[in-house]
């Protein structure tokens, strides 16, 4: 156990523990309030949102193979597709009714009673319901008024109910509407036909974390039912949107894997699930340590390659080249600080050990690491200092790290000096 300094807690402490290690002030009063939600549940768009991918298609078995993946993964929803666009959804839906899946399968669907019937072929059991709810797009970009919105919401999901299917409403494109707008027609909705849940959906990324802890906080205050936030990340700020609606008491968040979606694609599932469990221990109900798998599934899939420097499932995420970060990680280590130089360590998200690579910024620790590693008997005259050079020479050359046998030789050879 941790030492502790005088005065400054650690130990117990739900920002400290041997594997983890984040700041004290996501706990602090001040910071979070008591709407903060006590747990959230997850909505993976992958196999829907992400497919909006341009130029992604999921053939039958990928979006099988997918869905299971996120069955493994413990998702409570799966968006396994519109039905209405394509026979193979319908039959990958079926296909999936059929596997006794402990994530829920979701259809999703426009206000729309034929999208309801190609949904009931599908034999999903719960559906999304979409429509725009900014009256600007409706009546430029859809001749659609106030009264006809509602008439086509209530109208198709007081059909979707009748056939036996639980309802989620989705407005789209509503953060750029004001919100008593908004809110009004969501009232109207909620209180004429049942629905299990609405959605709460920033269609282009345009809303502050600061303006979703503030909507977040008037839907839950405003319904009985579950509040569900959908978003894109135009600004990169969707990971902190995310956390204010969870500091607001958000149920659900609506995420894809690896950040598939439109444009700038969907919040990340695995950012989302790492997020809300090691940052805010907020539980989300899924296998943390089948994140690393599942992520480099869909990338196989889809031939889209996962940056080395992504929050979670970077390939580089847990590398370590420099040498003042190498030193400090070995000395906050012995005094048994496990995330020293990492807010977690690697096996919390299925992840390998962290790695120390040799480069341009490598120190006289990082040899001595290698040193040790490598078995190399140290010499009293080994010149640590010259090894460094070399290897940091031979770097800058190539333009990337060494390979463990570029320093192995350089190491061997001033050892047989």
């Amino acid at each position: 156990m941790l030492k502790e300094i005088e005065n400054v807690k650690m130990n117990g402490m739900p920002y400290y523990s041997d594997d983890r290690w984040v700041s004290p002030l996501n706990f602090d009063p001040e910071t979070r309030p008591e709407t903060t939600s006590k747990q959230i549940y997850i909505h993976d768009v992958t196999l829907r949102d992400g497919e909006q991918t341009t130029g992604l298609n999921w053939t039958e078995d990928e979006r099988i193979r997918i869905a299971v993946a996120l069955d493994r993964l413990g998702v409570q929803r799966i968006e396994v597709g519109m039905p209405i666009v394509s026979p193979d959804i319908v039959k990958a839906c079926q296909d999936l009714s059929q596997m006794g899946l402990k994530s829920e399968l979701v259809a999703f669907c426009r206000a729309r009673k034929d999208d309801i019937d190609y949904a009931l072929e599908s034999q999903v059991k719960h559906v999304i319901v979409e429509h725009a709810v900014n009256p600007y797009t409706n009546f430029y970009g859809y001749s659609v008024d106030d009264q006809k919105l509602l008439e086509r919401v209530i109208s198709t999901i007081d059909y979707a109910t009748s056939k036996g299917l639980s309802v989620t409403f989705m407005g789209w494109d509503v953060t750029r509407a004001p919100l008593d707008y908004v809110l009004g027609i969501y009232r109207q909705v909620v209180e004429k036909v049942p629905v299990s849940s609405v959605v709460y959906t920033d269609s282009f990324g345009v809303a502050t974390p600061n303006a979703i802890s503030r909507v977040i906080r008037e839907m839950k205050s405003s319904f009985d039912c579950p509040v569900e936030f959908h978003l894109h990340n135009e600004f990169g700020m969707a990971m902190g949107a995310v956390t204010s609606a969870i500091f607001a008491g958000v149920d659900g968040i609506h995420s894809s894997i690896n950040g598939l979606g439109e444009r700038t694609g969907n919040v990340a599932t695995e950012e989302v699930i790492a997020a809300s469990e090691l940052l805010l221990n907020v539980p989300t109900g899924t296998d943390r340590t089948y994140i690393d798998e599942i992520t480099k599934l869909v990338s196989d899939i889809t031939s889209i390659p996962i940056p080395t420097n992504k929050p979670v499932t970077g390939t580089k995420l847990f590398w370590l080249e420099s040498g003042v970060v190498v030193q400090a990680k070995e000395r906050m280590e012995q005094a048994g600080i496990g995330a020293a130089m990492s807010p977690y360590l690697p096996h919390l998200v299925g992840r390998e050990d962290i790695k120390i690579v040799v480069g341009g910024s490598s120190g006289k620790d990082t040899m001595a690491y290698f040193l040790d590693k490598f078995g190399i008997p140290r010499k009293d005259d080994f010149d640590l200092a010259a090894a460094l050079q070399a290897c940091k020479d031979l770097s800058r050359e190539k333009r990337r790290n060494l390979t463990d046998d570029e320093v192995r030789a350089i190491l061997e050879a001033e050892a047989a000096r």
